[in-house]
């Protein structure tokens, strides 16, 4: 049973109806949900590729361009989705570019709840201050929900943990590039390690009902 750790957040935040929504898109994947997963493909391999370069805007110029141009000869969806690639790119240039982060491999890094697997895979693992540090990059148009920030910094915390990844919550930051926000853990939270449990168990048992 495998959900991503945005799954896990939007089904414990969702109401009944929509939780067996969210499951039935994981269980019985489509060509758009993967579509859909990979929606800021581009931004976040080319937001990579400045930090590797030493912060150059020159990088993230030229994907803008790149992109520019394929969405010049694209239409509908296609179109919209490198348009947003495009404003979140320039978005995080303005809003975090002056951040000197030594990028690291990035670890495919899960949290496992039972036979329920949550994939967390930060979006970049980075030096910077002199330790380690997991981020998640949301690049969307709409404000986070502070409870889903919550979730899924400790998933990822909690996952990183697991890997035998030594880090601190202040260590996970997700990053809300639009609204020029960091948000970083700031403790181990007790009670929503068990709303985490809670709800792996509740997909567990959801899970053989879902066709």
């Amino acid at each position: 049973m495998r959900i991503s750790v945005k799954g896990l957040a939007k089904f414990m935040t969702s109401g009944e109806a929509a939780k067996r929504k969210i499951l039935k898109d994981f269980k019985f994947p489509n060509p758009e949900g993967g579509v859909q997963a990979a929606y800021y493909v581009e931004a976040r391999h080319a937001i990579a590729q400045y930090h590797n370069s030493g912060n150059d805007p020159a990088v993230i110029v030229a994907e803008v361009q790149r992109l520019g141009q394929k969405a010049y000869r694209a239409t509908g969806g296609k179109r919209t989705r490198l348009e947003h690639n495009m404003r979140a790119l320039q978005s995080y240039l303005e809003n975090f570019g002056r951040e000197e982060f030594k990028v690291l491999a990035t670890p495919s890094i899960s949290l496992r709840k039972g036979d329920v697997v949550v994939s967390a895979r930060p979006d970049l693992f980075v030096r910077h201050d002199g330790r380690e540090k997991l981020i998640k990059l949301d690049l969307g148009t709409s404000t986070p929900i502070p409870r889903v920030i919550n979730i899924t910094i400790q998933v990822i915390y909690d996952a990183a943990l697991s890997d035998g990844i030594e880090v601190l919550p202040k260590d996970v930051i997700y990053i809300d590039v639009a609204r020029a926000e960091a948000h970083l853990g700031a403790r181990v939270r007790t009670r929503l390690r068990t709303e985490i449990q809670a709800a792996c168990q509740n997909i567990e048992a959801l899970w053989p009902t879902i066709n």
